[in-house]
């Protein structure tokens, strides 16, 4: 009632302009809250959104690692096969150089057993004719 007695020489329009700012300093305070609050729940959605890109971005490029990696290590392995196929055609020369050789030496050979063999043909007639002379006397 004493605060009634404060106001009652301005008159009733002063206490209800008092009520009314004070109601309005009520809701305005709400309100202030209520959007620090918005504020805040929107700056960690934004906080959140962006930890969500980074982590995609640090996801996507280390795929990128990985991928690179792996196109090394597949670089790598067709050097190495190419290099393989490589050793491996030099061999099968080399391989078909021996063989030419071998079978040079192999018509060679047999040239010259056909030659012995004839040789001895020859002396075994030779000898075979001389036996015969000598038990035919």
């Amino acid at each position: 009632m004493e605060v009634l007695k404060l106001f009652a020489p301005y008159g009733p329009a002063w206490l209800g302009g008092v009520l009314l700012t004070l109601v309005a300093f009520y809701f305005g305070r709400q309100f202030l809250e209520e959007y620090k609050r918005q504020n805040q729940r929107k700056g960690e959605l934004d906080l959140k959104r962006e930890e969500r890109k980074q982590a995609e971005v640090d996801e996507r490029a280390q795929r990128d690692r990985e991928r690179s990696q792996m196109e090394g290590r597949i670089a790598a392995q067709m050097e190495r096969s190419n290099t393989l196929i490589e050793g491996m055609k030099t061999l099968m020369e080399s391989v078909v150089a021996s063989n030419d050789v071998l079978h040079a030496d192999l018509v060679h050979s047999q040239a010259r057993s056909q030659g012995m063999a004839e040789k001895v043909d020859h002396i075994y007639d030779r000898v075979d004719l001389m036996y015969n002379k000598e038990t035919g006397r």
